[in-house]
């Protein structure tokens, strides 16, 4: 991995270790109503997770979305569209150029507002080793604000570029085609690659470990808060 060095993937798979089961827990929803997906690019909410937030949408849940940086005009309209799809109740744009994000007090200052602002009881995000440095940059950030905001959410941590070891998994299978055309909606992004297929393949691939009967799972690392940030400062 081009931004990572060995001795934090060592630290990370020692310090994981006591989150993972053998067999990943099924979740059938979830526990609370308020619900941030914190998207550094517009289009990672629709891969990451969009089919957990559609279905807590369904289930009558709230969910925002934080899109963290700007790419052009075209890209901003295409996350309108997707987070309609999903479900969003109100997006914020803080429209920080891409690849800005680790180590900007100012993308720190704008985080902590939007958690007073929306008051999440669950938070979805990269998790700490997907390989893009905005990526790792949201969850850095979290360590900066420890003594800012409440930490009294749950996290559900997952992944874009890089597969995570997860320690809970849901069943998508019926709002998958919801969650394809979310990510249909990035004609600009598919044009270069298909994220279709890379998120087809892996909730299908996860759908099958966990029941060959079921046809499309999404995973994620679960953790409160304060685990969470605790793991983060003993990798870094």
């Amino acid at each position: 991995m081009k931004y990572l060095r060995y001795r934090h993937l060592f630290r990370l798979y020692e310090h994981v270790q006591p989150f993972i089961n053998y067999s990943i827990p099924l979740e059938e929803k979830l526990a609370d109503k308020k619900v941030l997906v914190i998207a550094p690019h517009q289009d990672d909410e629709a891969i990451g997770c969009a089919g957990t937030v559609i279905n807590h949408v369904k289930n009558g849940g709230e969910a925002e979305i934080l899109f963290c940086t700007n790419d052009t005009y075209e890209r901003m309209k295409e996350s309108e569209k997707a987070s309609s799809i999903i479900g969003s109740k109100r997006n914020h744009f803080l429209q920080f150029p891409i690849r800005t994000l680790d180590g900007n007090k100012k993308f720190e200052e704008n985080l902590s507002l939007i958690f007073q602002k929306t008051k999440p009881e669950t938070v979805f995000l990269p998790f700490w080793f997907d390989n893009h440095p905005d990526h790792r940059a949201v969850s850095k950030a979290l360590i900066s604000l420890k003594k800012k905001i409440p930490m009294n959410f749950m996290v559900y941590a997952y992944s874009v570029w890089t597969p995570l070891n997860p320690n809970c998994i849901f069943d998508i299978s019926g709002v998958w085609e919801e969650k394809k055309k979310a990510i249909e909606c990035y004609k600009t992004q598919l044009a270069s690659r298909d994220y279709v297929k890379i998120a087809q393949s892996l909730n299908q691939y996860w759908a099958e470990i966990k029941n060959p009967q079921m046809q499309y799972a999404e995973t994620f690392f679960k953790a409160t808060a304060q685990e969470y940030i605790s793991l983060g400062k003993k990798i870094f």
